[in-house]
């Protein structure tokens, strides 16, 4: 068993499910969207927020009857991170789910490995594009900011021509 797993382990389910939701959130998050996205029951996340924010580990926004919440990112509370975050591979998730899609006949990593970012060209004639809009939204949801674009063959073979995609490119399939 590796750190993390340790302690994930010796947490409170429901504490790491919740900070693992606000740590890949970049956005302020509700108490309905956290216990929605944690899987944990609304009651208990309310209790779990509340606990969180007293130990200023998240910080918490007021404003009439709305609250939010976000991860409380300083010096003190910054080894949270490193033990519960887990990072997205979203470029592998992205390709498993779309490459089954008939018509896609190369998918192209555009400019290289980032980290929670990526730009992808499906290449093919025609790609029925439902389940790359799906992957990319549950990408997004992850934290992870993908970019895809559709070109026929014939298209990226002219642009190649052109030098508009000059940079680093990686074929994925």
């Amino acid at each position: 068993m590796n750190k993390k797993e340790v302690v994930s382990q010796l947490l409170d389910q429901k504490k790491v499910a919740i900070l693992k939701v606000l740590l890949s959130s970049k956005e302020e998050l509700s108490l309905q969207e956290i216990a929605t996205k944690s899987k944990v029951p609304t009651t208990s996340t309310f209790r779990i927020l509340q606990q969180l924010t007293t130990f200023q580990i998240l910080q918490r926004r007021e404003w009439k009857n709305s609250k939010v919440y976000k991860y409380n990112s300083q010096e003190q509370t910054e080894f949270l991170r490193s033990l519960l975050e887990e990072e997205v591979e979203g470029i592998d998730e992205f390709v498993r789910t779309v490459e089954t899609t008939t018509n896609i006949q190369q998918i192209i990593l555009h400019g290289g490995r980032k980290k929670g970012k990526a730009n992808i060209l499906l290449i093919g004639d025609n790609i029925n594009l439902t389940l790359a809009e799906q992957a990319k939204n549950t990408l997004k949801e992850k934290g992870f900011d993908l970019s895809y674009l559709t070109l026929t063959k014939d298209q990226y073979d002219q642009m190649i021509k052109m030098g508009l995609y000059s940079g680093e490119k990686i074929v994925l399939k």
